[in-house]
């Protein structure tokens, strides 16, 4: 193997794409748990 930049490339597309997947899986449960405490706010007046 003369050169190692294609492997690098695909390292790093599967690196950031991780992330991505990471940071919108957080954000969506976020999102989940707000309205779910805004539901109990509205129950509970």
């Amino acid at each position: 193997m003369d050169s190692f930049g294609p492997m690098i490339l695909l390292e790093v597309a599967l690196f950031f794409g991780g992330v991505l997947l990471f940071a919108w899986w957080q954000l969506r449960d976020l999102r989940k748990e707000r309205e779910k405490n805004q539901q109990k706010k509205e129950q509970e007046t």
